[in-house]
């Protein structure tokens, strides 16, 4: 086999170590991942070690350590979710529990008295712990005292295996020949409840015939149960047809919904922030799958696992975001062939490596893949965790509304040291100053849109589709898509900035803007008024007058904003647009911003225009020595006269009298009488 990329070479998955290593203090003996409780079970002898692979532990010192005694090698052991009691599965008849701080134990086994096959615990007030043998599933409930456990009752199904999964809170059991037919069962907060049963499909039907060899059959080894973005599938590895299947399980159906295919009978899967990873452990390559693209094939081209860099920096947008784009990789027989270069190894983000960080054993034979992302180096008794390099995948995806949809449905949490929104905003401008065709702008916009959208929208209902009964799985499931371009950012940081550093022509910037408003208005998102005014102005830049004025008459009001208003307003005044006054003055009216109406018919010299108007919708926000002023400037006293008249019953508190105003306002109105 192909050996993991060293430190520093471009990866789009790395392995990070978790900070555990047992290699010093148990030097020889098994692991195992306790999905339920998250901690490692190190199995020496007779005795068994807890290791704790949350981050924040500071110390390698085991959380506990049991004597299960002697007896039959251990096939399997759980411990209860409250780390309580530690259940050890010897045989296919009983299982020894043991109490972790009183060392107390008892056996049970099941009540059928059939094969045991697995168990596992689960939190529910229908069953505290539940047997799977031949017969089905036995659920029991724990005694008060902790001394043995309550029959609660059976869910009956003839079984071959069973799989398990904490995270969906989903036992999948299998029956038939070779294991064809699946069940599921899901143990909810206070139930057990039965899922539509499905069988898998025709390829994995010609692999379970009767005619085929033992290893050609289905077995809890091709099957794995997957949360991703809050949806539950089980996915099945087709090694004889190198394909990867996945079915997705609603309420009342399970459905087959996305195929793929794979380059190697070795195959394990991950899952990082919501992205499928597919490990080619013949090749030591990892594909990276999205179930929410719109591709059944991979994000970008598979790239060898490696080792994370310590001490990173956070290089994620690269200077030059094409340059770095062009690499070239090769897939033959099934293995890829990746170019290795300093200049490849140099762009990666991070560049500090120490020896210590490396692991001592890069043989997968050794490693143990948990779900949803660890692997247990077995050999060299070390934990990893495998994490997307997002920064890595910007690099080297030049599908652009492709690439742009994934980073959208990314958490920045999970990827600090990548700005995924810089990231997504060199990605746009990129696309522009390229100037690439409208059709891949179109697309490209349209997966900004459609990411702002979805970020926007509401979390989807639970009649929607299976959703899991795990309350962390269910936060996954209900947080909001991010990072999105809003359209705020998308103007400000891409279209303007473009537009005022002159970084591409005028037609192809008004044909991208065109294009943007399209997508949003497709996706009901409302755009910034500074959009419109953007676009206004660079319609104007190449004599598009005409077609400024007939878009906003076909707008038919779903423009208005007092900015734009305003901006047209502006446009009147300088004479670049002459109808801008009257859609200015239109578009104040529908938005009730009287107050300015009657400034512009003011600053027209329609004085008696503006006092109707300002009488009609009592306007009080203008000053009487305005209107006053602009009466006056007529030079018809007349006028004049009955301005004051209006100002002086209408304006509070009351003006001076009108022998007193007409003297302060004579030198204008003889003035004006002079000029006419």
């Amino acid at each position: 086999m192909t050996a993991p990329a060293a430190a520093g070479a471009l990866a789009h998955v790395c392995m990070h170590a978790t900070g555990l290593d047992l290699s010093h203090d148990q030097p020889s003996g098994r692991m195992k991942y306790d999905e339920g409780t998250g901690i490692i079970l190190f199995i020496a002898g007779q005795q068994v070690h807890a290791y704790s692979t949350s981050p924040s532990a500071t110390t390698q010192q085991p959380l506990w350590v049991a004597s299960p005694g002697e007896g039959d090698s251990i096939a399997s052991l759980n411990v209860s979710l409250d780390g309580a009691i530690l259940a050890v599965q010897r045989g296919t008849a009983l299982i020894q529990f043991i109490h972790l701080q009183s060392s107390k134990l008892f056996v049970q086994g099941p009540k059928s008295r059939a094969r045991l096959l697995s168990f596992f615990w689960c939190p529910s007030t229908a069953c505290d712990f539940v047997m799977a043998t031949g017969q089905g599933l036995e659920l029991y409930q724990r005694l008060p005292q902790g001394q043995g456990l309550r029959y609660k009752g059976s869910r009956k199904h003839p079984t071959t295996w069973c799989t398990y999964s904490h995270e969906s809170r989903i036992a999948l059991l299998a029956t038939g020949q070779g294991g064809l037919w699946l069940q599921a069962y899901q143990v909810t907060n206070d139930a057990v409840l039965k899922l539509p049963p499905f069988q898998l499909g025709p390829s994995a039907s010609q692999q379970a015939s009767p005619k085929s060899g033992p290893s050609q059959r289905v077995s809890s080894q091709d099957i794995r149960i997957l949360t991703i973005y809050g949806r539950i599938y089980c996915a099945h590895i087709d090694h004889p047809h190198k394909r990867l299947v996945l079915y997705r399980f609603f309420k009342d159906a399970v459905v087959l919904q996305h195929t793929y295919e794979i380059y190697s009978r070795r195959i394990e899967l991950s899952v990082h922030d919501n992205v499928l990873l597919v490990h080619h452990l013949d090749s030591s390559t990892v594909l990276l799958l999205d179930v929410r693209a719109r591709t059944n094939g991979p994000i970008v081209g598979p790239l060898p696992l490696a080792i994370a860099l310590e001490n990173q920096d956070d290089q994620s947008v690269p200077a030059s975001i094409h340059a770095s784009m062009r690499e070239d990789h090769l897939e033959r027989e099934g293995r890829v062939e990746v170019g290795s270069s300093s200049s490849a190894a140099a762009s990666t983000s991070g560049s500090i490596s120490t020896a210590s960080s490396r692991p001592d054993h890069l043989d997968s034979r050794h490693w143990t893949f948990q779900l949803p992302n660890l692997i247990l180096d077995t050999q060299a008794c070390k934990v990893w965790r495998c994490e997307v390099d997002i920064a890595a995948v910007g690099r080297t995806c030049t599908n652009w509304p492709l690439l742009l949809a994934f980073l959208q449905r990314r958490q920045p949490l999970l990827h600090p040291s990548c700005d995924i929104k810089a990231l997504l905003l060199a990605i746009v401008k990129g696309v522009l100053l390229e100037q690439l065709n409208m059709c891949t702008v179109k697309q490209v916009f349209d997966a900004c849109a459609l990411g702002y959208a979805e970020a926007c929208a509401a979390p989807p209902s639970p009649h929607q589709g299976f959703i899991p009964s795990s309350p962390e799985t269910r936060g996954r499931a209900l947080r909001l898509a991010a990072p999105a371009l809003a359209p705020q950012e998308v103007e400000l940081k891409v279209l303007r900035w473009l537009h005022e550093e002159e970084a591409t022509g005028v037609q192809y910037l008004e044909a991208a803007i065109a294009q943007y408003l399209a997508s949003c208005s497709w996706q009901g998102i409302a755009v910034p008024a500074g959009l419109h005014l953007l676009s206004i102005d660079v319609a104007l830049l190449r004599g598009h007058k005409h077609q400024v004025v007939c878009s906003l008459h076909q707008q038919g009001g779903g423009w208005d904003s007092g900015a734009l208003a305003a901006h047209l307003e502006r446009l009147a005044r300088k004479a670049e647009l002459p109808e801008a006054w009257q859609l200015a003055l239109d578009m104040y009216a529908r938005l009730g911003m009287h107050d300015k109406r009657c400034q512009m018919l003011l600053a027209k010299g329609k004085v008696v225009q503006a006092l109707r108007l300002a009488q009609e919708h009592q306007v009080q926000t203008i000053a009487p020595d305005s209107f006053l002023t602009k009466g006056a400037e007529t030079g018809d006293v007349q006028v004049f006269s009955a301005v004051y008249r209006v100002c002086q019953q209408a304006a509070q508190p009351r003006i001076e009298p009108y022998i007193t105003c007409k003297q302060r306002f004579e030198k204008v109105l003889q003035s004006a009488a002079a000029k006419a």
